[in-house]
C-alpha cells in the first residue's frame, strides 16, 4: 500500500481522498502518519485542536462513514475511518491487540453515528 486512499463523497457532492496507512479488518481503517493525518483534517475540514495537556478527539460524519480524529501532541496523530458495514460485535471482541481498549468505545460511538 503506497498510498492508499478511499474515495469519499462530500456533502456537497465533491469526492475527495482520504489518505490511509491500514486496514484494520473490513469496515474500519487507520490512518497513523503525521502527514496522512493532516492531510485528511485539512481536506474534510475537521475542526480539531492540540490540547496543551490530555488528548483531542473529534467525531466527524461524511454520509454514511465516520472518522474518529486523535491527536495526542503536535506529532502523535491518528485517524480511525469507521464504515456503516463494519462488524461492531467482531471488532468489540478482537484480541489481537491492534485496537485498544480505550479506542474501541470511540469507535463503537462513531459506528453509531455512520448509520
Amino acid at each position: 500500500m503506497e498510498n492508499p486512499t478511499i474515495e469519499l463523497e462530500t456533502e456537497n457532492g465533491e469526492k475527495l481522498g482520504f489518505r490511509i496507512d491500514a486496514e484494520v479488518m473490513n469496515g474500519l481503517c487507520l490512518t497513523h502518519s503525521k502527514d496522512k493525518v493532516e492531510e485528511n483534517i485539512h481536506n474534510f475540514n475537521i475542526d480539531i485542536e492540540v490540547l496543551a495537556e490530555g488528548i483531542a478527539t473529534k467525531m466527524s460524519k461524511i454520509n454514511n462513514v465516520a472518522i474518529v480524529t486523535i491527536l495526542a501532541n503536535s506529532e502523535r496523530k491518528h485517524q480511525y475511518l469507521v464504515r456503516n458495514d463494519l462488524d461492531i460485535e467482531k471488532m468489540k471482541n478482537d484480541s489481537s491487540g491492534q485496537i485498544p481498549d480505550q479506542i474501541k468505545s470511540l469507535i463503537i460511538q462513531a459506528h453509531q453515528l455512520s448509520q
